[in-house]
């Protein structure tokens, strides 16, 4: 009788304390569950949950999952959610439900949560999930949290660089279907004794590399058609006509009396194949030089190492060819390539 009196007593101190008896279960946590989050940075917005939680125990028909959100979140309610399964999604504040007619067996779901904005503050913050039969009775419980911080600032800087060369090219080499017919060096195009209807070529090659986003140009240049002492020159080709647009098919010189534009003429060809102006030298077509106008004979839209042929190694060769009509001289001029990478 007393142990029953001792008994008693502890209840009615525990009823007069708490206002009821404290039940004696408790609910059962989740086998596991985790969140992943696509960024932890302070009010972070459109941020994505991956939440996956492991169920042991089955929800009956019309019970639901649920995740609530502490305040330090924006209305969760209102992002986009994707519940598990058949799912249907609920909830009002920071609190969404996945609710299940059919119930839902135990197992591993995922619960998604797109466009949420993060809080305001550094710190963890603490999420609980809940499994519920119909009416709300608790069948499994945990919590978890993820971590608010502030994001890292990465800076680095690469400098610009930029190599061009320019060498020369041995006889016999090929650059866009025209052979040479001497050997050059990088500052000289040594064509010697011209003679009569007799095609001279020399070549150079050109090579480029650079770390530029956007790639670079080649262009060249002339200060002045070939020039004599005595003010003859030999004109662009063709006949004095400059293709300096459009390539053309070489052509030797008209040789029209009283026409000096026809007694000879200069021009070039490059064995890159695709130029930005979108009139490359294809099929040994070449152009000529119109006046000092710039044109290009080398391209390409990235990085180039200086090595690899179309992207940062080219070759240019240039050809004269006279008529007998060619006024007597020694000629002269010369060309300037410019290297124009774009950052």
């Amino acid at each position: 009788q007393k142990q029953k009196f001792l008994i008693g007593l502890l209840m009615l101190t525990m009823l007069l304390m708490y206002g009821s008896v404290p039940s004696v279960t408790e609910a059962i946590s989740l086998k596991s569950v985790k969140d992943t989050i696509s960024s932890s940075d302070v009010l972070k917005a459109n941020v994505t949950h991956t939440i996956i939680a492991s169920t042991t125990q089955a929800i009956g028909a019309d019970g639901y999952i649920e995740v609530v959100f502490p305040a330090a979140f924006a209305d969760i309610s209102s992002t986009n959610v994707t519940c598990p399964g058949s799912g249907a999604y609920g909830g009002t504040g920071n609190t969404i439900t996945c609710a299940y007619t059919g119930g839902l067996v135990p197992g591993l779901y995922t619960i998604l949560l797109s466009g949420t904005t993060n809080p305001a503050t550094v710190g963890s913050q603490l999420i609980t999930i809940n499994t519920r039969q119909t009416g709300g009775a608790l069948i499994e419980h945990s919590t978890f949290r993820v971590a608010i911080v502030n994001s890292v600032a990465v800076t680095a800087t690469v400098e610009a660089s930029l190599t061009f060369t320019v060498s020369g090219l041995a006889t016999t080499t090929a650059v866009n279907g025209v052979t040479t017919t001497g050997s050059s060096t990088y500052n000289t195009l040594a064509f010697g004794v011209l003679s009569p209807n007799v095609k001279k070529t020399l070549g150079q090659r050109l090579n480029v590399t650079t770390n530029a986003n956007y790639g670079y140009t080649v262009t060249v240049a002339q200060d002045h058609n070939l020039l004599s002492s005595n003010g003859a020159d030999i004109d662009s080709f063709k006949d004095g006509s400059a293709a300096s647009t459009t390539p053309l098919a070489w052509a030797s010189p008209a040789a029209l009396l009283g026409n000096a534009h026809t007694y000879g003429h200069f021009g070039f060809t490059s064995g890159d194949t695709v130029l930005s102006d979108g009139n490359p030298f294809t099929g040994s077509l070449y152009k000529g030089f119109w006046g000092t106008t710039p044109v290009e004979v080398m391209y390409h839209n990235g990085p180039a190492d200086g090595l690899t042929s179309g992207v940062g190694s080219s070759t240019v060769a240039y050809s004269i060819e006279i008529s007998a009509l060619q006024e007597a001289g020694d000629y002269s001029n010369t060309l300037t390539y410019v290297c124009t990478p774009t950052y």
